[in-house]
């Protein structure tokens, strides 16, 4: 065998060896990126109603408020809380309190647009975004998802009746605000609601009475 017949044959096989290295790390990249990818979903994400975390909501919430003053397009969000739900989980036990929360968060992602999102802020309370949409436009999207509600409240035949009080805030990108201002201002909107709401329940009650 000749001097550059073995050469050739030791740089071949050279190369077909870094070939089968640089396939094999090729691999290890892309199974690291996806691993990568899992756990930016996994810790963007709430468990219980894979509706997104505080943190990731609050994250695209601001990007929003950013976008509102630069493109001068409305934002706007609702505050939702759930009704009773202190005696659904005393009354139920939490694994049917989770269970409600679940089914809620489902129902919200279900109804709302593309571009919308929604997170947990805590507990039993949501926070839905609405990007380039105003009062209006988020109140129908609202009560889309309650009549998604009714519907869950009569296929399922829970021994609870699901049902949420909200409050709606926009933002024009007029004026700065803060984001805590911006969900604050929701939140009190939300209790407003809840106070009607509980209000006419009362008046429901005392003419069935009378």
């Amino acid at each position: 065998m000749g001097k550059n017949t073995r050469k050739n044959k030791i740089t071949k096989t050279r190369t077909i060896v870094n070939r089968k290295i640089l396939q094999r790390k090729n691999k290890e990249i892309a199974n690291l990126k996806n691993e990568i990818s899992k756990l930016k979903k996994y810790y963007s994400k709430d468990n219980l109603t894979n509706t997104f975390n505080k943190s990731n909501g609050i994250r695209r919430l601001q990007l929003e408020l950013n976008r509102t003053i630069t493109q001068n397009a409305p934002t706007t969000i609702a505050f939702i809380d759930v009704d009773n739900m202190k005696a659904i989980n005393d009354n139920f036990g939490h694994c049917s309190g989770d269970k409600l929360l679940f089914s809620l968060g489902n129902v919200i992602t279900t109804n709302i647009r593309k571009d919308d999102f929604v997170f947990r802020f805590g507990g039993d309370e949501f926070v839905i975004v609405f990007p380039n949409a105003d009062k209006e436009q988020a109140s129908k999207i609202i009560k889309r998802i309650q009549e998604s509600i009714s519907e869950v409240n009569q296929k399922e035949k829970l021994p609870f009746y699901i049902s949420i009080s909200y409050g709606i805030s926009e933002y024009n990108g007029n004026t700065k605000i803060k984001i805590n201002e911006f969900i604050k201002n929701a939140d009190i909107a939300m209790y407003q609601n809840k106070n009607l709401n509980k209000a006419n329940m009362n008046k429901e009650k005392n003419l069935v009475l009378n």
